[in-house]
């Protein structure tokens, strides 16, 4: 199998995955205000070997002439924590006739993360604490711009009630990218992040930090 078709095949469980861990947290915020988005906690408690899934909800979406730009929150050990994503309208879809898409698949500068600040640095500290790791508990004061895969078989319409899956890279000052699943649901109003593989863990940290 190609490292194309590897990224097609993972992207989907991730996906799957991220379903099957937030489908009660779907249910929970149905019964709350539909104008008034429910803030969940972060990750499931459980075993540091066990693949972390990261998730936030959406409790602000600005639209622009190109773009959706996401305020994410939740809450982890009764802070809150979250982090501001920037998403392209119409992404191409990377995934065409069942094959990945190595031209038109990746792009970068199509995902942007950036700081809400002390919520920000929150979250850094609760990766730190989740993953059991240093961690300077301070969010880069750049926007970041990972490289991404899309790994959809449809354009990217924020715009309309879908599950949008995508593969990051996000670059650190040194060493190899961190590799990241991530999950843009418009139906459950969340942003959500799927471990790769925990050897990510540390490198993901360095690069929210700007390291």
């Amino acid at each position: 199998m190609s490292k194309l078709n590897q990224i097609a095949v993972l992207s989907a469980l991730a996906f799957a995955t991220a379903c099957g861990n937030t489908n009660q947290k779907q249910e929970g915020a149905a019964k709350s205000n539909k104008n008034e988005p429910r803030v969940e906690e972060l990750t499931l408690d459980g075993p540091v070997t066990n693949n972390k899934h990261l998730f936030l909800r959406i409790v602000d979406d600005v639209k622009t002439d190109s773009s959706h730009i996401y305020t994410a929150k939740s809450v982890y050990k009764g802070d809150t924590v979250g982090l501001k994503v920037e998403v392209v309208n119409m992404i191409p879809a990377g995934i065409i006739s069942d094959q990945a898409n190595e031209e038109v698949g990746f792009t970068k500068g199509k995902i942007k993360f950036s700081s809400l600040g002390s919520e920000s640095d929150a979250f850094v500290k609760a990766l730190g604490a989740i993953y059991e790791l240093p961690a300077s508990a301070s969010f880069s004061n750049t926007t970041l711009l990972p490289t991404v895969f899309s790994s959809n078989k449809v354009n990217v319409d924020l715009d309309k009630t879908a599950t949008y899956s995508f593969k990051l890279f996000l670059e650190q000052k040194a060493g190899d990218p961190a590799e990241m699943f991530l999950n843009v649901d418009t139906y459950k109003k969340s942003i959500e992040f799927q471990e790769k593989d925990p050897k990510f863990r540390a490198p993901f940290i360095s690069a929210l930090e700007g390291k």
